[in-house]
């Protein structure tokens, strides 16, 4: 892992780190502060007092306006390389520690974190037993209360395919979900269950002698019963069906999705984003993402990936979960 992010980082630190952003600086940086707003932070609310850590920060991203809302903002990362060039984007924000990890955070102290968060890192771990030890970790540096927001692969992935330092291990979220328990976490959320963006928010139950976080809120979401009434009617699906369905947890929105890939698989680029959105979001396409994804289809990636990314998005979360 280290040797591969480390040329990684030299060849091309933001491309590896976020390669449908990494067209400009700017953009880039962007990006950190969007998926941090939308993403990392939807429904979660930190107060300026909170200590925050995030697992693969690369060059800080999202450790950049997440230093901003924090007291204390922590960043690890398996590659030197990328925490060198995270200390020249960071350089001059005192509240921000960098440190290169072996696989744990032994340079973090029990239970004096009120948030730990992950994104687009662990779909490049090739063992589960890493991404396991790491939760662990989470679970050991959070205070009662903290909360652990991470995103793993979870799709079903062919084991001929192979994992390595790009493609990494996939998660069953229900699997997941099983070991969280004995590490100590209950699970709050998990969204986007069968994308390659599963996300699965967890709180760190209280333990006798463990410090309690006063420092951050998460507002819970339920099933929107009529928006998935009306997705699965868009799908040709019954609707009652699918939605008892959905809400008892037999049947992800990405499994029900199938028939529309089927469906569109012959139509033109365009005009399979244009119903993507409109089904999957309950919108008309805006022009920057008909441009991002028409690239992205371009560059080889495949139409269930544009799904994928519509249904584990902060606004098909929205959408289809009220909050309570």
């Amino acid at each position: 892992m280290r040797g591969d992010w480390d040329a990684r980082a030299r060849e091309n630190a933001t491309h590896y780190i976020a390669c449908g952003h990494a067209q400009a600086d700017d953009a880039f940086w962007a990006s950190g502060a969007a998926d941090l707003e939308n993403l990392i932070l939807q429904d979660v609310t930190l107060d300026p007092a909170a200590r925050a850590l995030e697992i693969g920060c690369g060059i800080g991203r999202l450790l950049r306006p997440l230093s901003e809302r924090v007291e204390r903002a922590i960043g690890v990362d398996i590659s030197p390389e990328m925490i060198a060039r995270a200390r020249e984007a960071l350089g001059g924000r005192r509240n921000v520690d960098l440190m290169v990890t072996r696989g744990t955070l032994d340079g973090i102290s029990d239970a004096m974190l009120d948030f730990v968060a992950s994104f687009i890192v662990f779909q490049h771990v090739p063992s589960r037993e890493a991404v396991y030890r790491y939760i662990g970790e989470a679970a050991r540096v959070l205070k009662s209360g903290g909360v652990f927001r991470f995103q793993v692969d979870g799709r079903r992935r062919f084991r001929v395919l192979g994992t390595d330092t790009w493609s990494g291990v996939s998660f069953d979220a229900e699997a997941l979900c099983r070991r969280l328990g004995p590490m100590g976490f209950d699970v709050l959320d998990r969204w986007g269950e069968g994308t390659h963006y599963l996300w699965i928010t967890a709180e760190r139950r209280n333990e006798p002698g463990r410090p309690e976080s006063r420092a951050i809120a998460v507002r819970r979401r339920s099933w929107d019963e009529a928006a998935l009434r009306s997705l699965l009617g868009d799908l040709g699906l019954d609707p009652a069906e699918g939605t008892a369905a959905v809400v008892a947890g037999s049947r992800s929105l990405r499994s029900l999705a199938r028939p529309f890939l089927r469906a569109n698989r012959r139509a033109d680029a365009e005009t399979f984003l244009r119903r993507a959105y409109r089904v999957f979001l309950g919108r008309a396409a805006d022009a920057s993402g008909l441009s991002f994804y028409a690239g992205q289809l371009a560059d080889g990636k495949r139409r269930g990936y544009v799904v994928d990314c519509l249904l584990a998005s902060a606004e098909a979360r929205a959408r289809f979960r009220t909050l309570e």
